[in-house]
């Protein structure tokens, strides 16, 4: 039982960003929406080359002391977020600010041609770097032909 809801609470913590130090953002320039892009995108990529490390790395600090580990991190994935790790194909809405959060949205074809759509929440740290602080994996009736 505590298994249970220890993975329980770091799913919701994954789901979204709920750290009260996060900084709210106002607009997205042009080029934080090229960054962000590159951002999932990159993370994406890693997951589909089985690249845990660079995946991991993609994540906010916050997240990656929450999960503790590249292998955790891309176990969690290949358990919960399966049309992540392996899709067909993707379409970038462009990124926005809703209540504050940077987002990026997916249209995400999976392996049997489901559509589903991520939502990543996104954080600039103090490097100027955008990183993914959370993703919310929602499965829609479509079916890619």
């Amino acid at each position: 039982m505590k298994r249970w809801l220890a993975k329980l609470m770091l799913l919701a913590g994954l789901a979204g960003p709920w750290c009260i130090s996060a900084v709210a953002v106002d607009a997205i320039t042009t080029a934080d929406a090229i960054a962000i892009h590159e951002t999932v995108q990159s993370q994406l990529e890693a997951l589909s080359n089985d690249d845990a490390d660079l995946a991991f790395q993609l994540t906010t600090s916050e997240k990656r002391m929450q999960i503790g580990s590249p292998d955790k991190f891309l176990k969690l994935i290949k358990e919960q977020y399966n049309p992540i790790y392996r899709y067909q194909r993707v379409i970038f809405s462009t990124p926005e600010v809703i209540d504050g959060d940077a987002i990026q949205m997916v249209r995400i074809t999976d392996g049997y041609s489901k559509v589903w759509v991520a939502v990543f929440w996104m954080q600039e740290d103090e490097n100027s770097h955008w990183k993914i602080d959370g993703c919310q994996l929602l499965e829609t009736t479509s079916i890619s032909i």
